[in-house]
């Protein structure tokens, strides 16, 4: 009797730990989450669109930059960029801030902001954040891509060769005459 109780209760705690085991964490912490009663946090909605343009060269630097639209209600006062750009080297970041131009923009209006880096120290950039009033409040904001890369000139005085691939012969004396296809005897 009590090994039959011992037996049921063992099977019992180990379909426990089966079902838990099987359970994903992430269905685990939502469970826990609903019920404490915490609503899942909403993400904010927009008050600014940064347009991110494609990096120029203009030597001897390369160039950031882009366009910071106010699409909120309110008056963006002191706006400035956060930029992370990442080195060739040791792969660290490195953040910015760059001042957008006018820095204040009301409903509608927008701005611009750039930045040059030396090509040769850093492989990479990206907008992580955007600041109003000299960095005291953090502004929501979507990016969006921006202008594209102008092509590139070709300086005056280049000349650019372009190498058109031969054509076959059709029997000229490039060809072989002896081949598995048209087998000739040799005297």
């Amino acid at each position: 009797m009590i090994i039959e109780r011992f037996r049921s209760a063992l099977l019992l705690l180990s379909l426990t730990f089966l079902i838990a085991a099987c359970q994903s964490p992430q269905k685990a912490r939502d469970g826990a989450a609903n019920q404490k009663g915490a609503a899942p946090k909403a993400a904010p909605t927009p008050e600014a669109n940064i347009l991110v343009d494609e990096p120029r060269l203009v030597k001897p630097y390369a160039l950031i930059g882009g366009t910071v639209q106010n699409v909120g209600q309110q008056r963006l006062e002191k706006l400035s960029v956060l930029i992370d750009l990442r080195r060739r080297d040791d792969d660290t970041t490195v953040r910015r801030e760059v001042s957008v131009g006018p820095a204040d923009l009301a409903p509608g209006e927008q701005g611009k902001f750039a930045l040059k880096v030396e090509p040769e120290e850093f492989r990479g950039s990206s907008v992580v954040g955007l600041l109003s009033g000299a960095g005291d409040r953090e502004v929501a904001f979507k990016t969006l891509p921006g202008a594209k890369r102008p092509p590139e000139r070709i300086p005056d005085g280049k000349v650019v060769t372009v190498q058109v691939p031969r054509e076959k012969s059709k029997g000229g004396n490039d060809e072989f005459i002896n081949t598995p296809d048209t087998p000739i005897k040799v005297p």
